[in-house]
């Protein structure tokens, strides 16, 4: 009987479609209480670029390592970079593993395509130096000086924008000079040190929006979404003569100023939320050149009081003399 169970289960997951296995891997994700972000994220891939590319149609069963292959080349084709092509992988992965454990699919391995590492692209100090200077509150708009405080805020925490858009004003400690993030990639509530001049920073803030709840709105008052702040950020790079944009370079940056700053890379670990030390190793690998530049103004050897001068004895030949420098 228990055969027949499993040769039937088979035959029935010959037909199944793909459409009709995702929807079950969604359900699997839901009742392991995966983030909605996660869910979404899945959903946006599936959605908008497998779909495209193999009909919802196609049976699970017709499904190769070449169609995988095929779909890395079809990703590329749309003139998306490594990343993205990596990140579209590791979904379809996740989900035609599942379909294997199932025995509705073949097993066979799936593994990322190697990708060229692109420099971890930051502001620089002079870019830096524009976007951190602070607007006419008599003159700019709300907005404008919302996204100066942002700036502010992203450049001395590295928050995620995720992170940013749930932050409210009671999650401000000054008394203590503690930010407590009530979301997080992890959803783990997480605290983080708030900075001496990011404190002088957001008390005026506060104090100009005079209320509580979401910390950084709309000029309404109301709760502002990711997509408006990424555009509210370009449009404010732009006026002030800053081409590059991306609320994520504001995170590089912070990274790389604190290890070139001396910081210690676990307490970085931590204030960025990254649950493995491989990533933060790799913002230190990604800045090697530039913790060489300027080496021998911090090395330790370089900057004792007394230099280190060579004995070299020196013989002269007409005298037979000997010389000391």
């Amino acid at each position: 009987m228990a055969n027949y169970k499993k040769k039937k289960l088979t035959l029935m997951s010959v037909h199944k479609s793909f459409e009709q296995g995702y929807g079950e891997f969604i359900g699997y994700c839901k009742a392991r209480n995966l983030r909605p972000a996660t869910i979404k994220h899945y959903d946006n891939i599936i959605n908008y670029t497998w779909y495209k590319f193999l009909p919802k149609e196609t049976a699970i069963a017709d499904i190769t390592l070449q169609t995988v292959y095929d779909f890395m080349e079809y990703c590329r084709a749309l003139g998306n970079g490594d990343t993205t092509v990596n990140t579209n992988v590791r979904a379809i992965r996740a989900i035609l593993y599942y379909f294997m454990r199932l025995g509705y699919m073949d097993e066979f391995q799936i593994v990322e395509p190697k990708r060229n590492h692109k420099p971890i692209e930051t502001y620089t100090d002079a870019e830096l130096k524009l976007l951190l200077a602070k607007p006419d509150m008599k003159k700019c708009r709300f907005s404008e000086y919302r996204n100066w405080v942002i700036c502010n805020f992203l450049l001395a925490t590295g928050a995620r924008l995720s992170t940013l858009v749930e932050l409210r004003v009671e999650d401000l400690d000054f008394e203590n000079e503690l930010i407590a993030y009530r979301h997080t990639k992890n959803r783990k509530r997480q605290v983080v040190p708030m900075s001496s001049k990011l404190k002088l920073v957001l008390q005026e803030y506060v104090a100009y929006i005079d209320g509580e709840g979401v910390l950084f709105p709309n000029s309404y008052g109301e709760p502002i979404s990711q997509i408006t702040i990424t555009h509210g950020l370009q449009y404010y790079n732009q006026r002030r003569g800053v081409m590059k944009t991306g609320v994520h370079r504001w995170r590089h940056t912070f990274a790389k100023k604190w290890i070139l700053s001396g910081g210690d890379i676990f307490r970085l670990q931590k204030m960025l939320g990254h649950s493995s030390m491989e990533i933060v190793k790799n913002y230190v690998n990604m800045f090697t050149d530039d913790l060489q530049r300027d080496f021998d103004t911090f090395n330790p050897l370089e900057t004792m009081t007394e230099p280190v001068r060579s004995r070299i004895t020196v013989r002269d030949k007409r005298s037979n003399k000997r010389y000391g420098r």
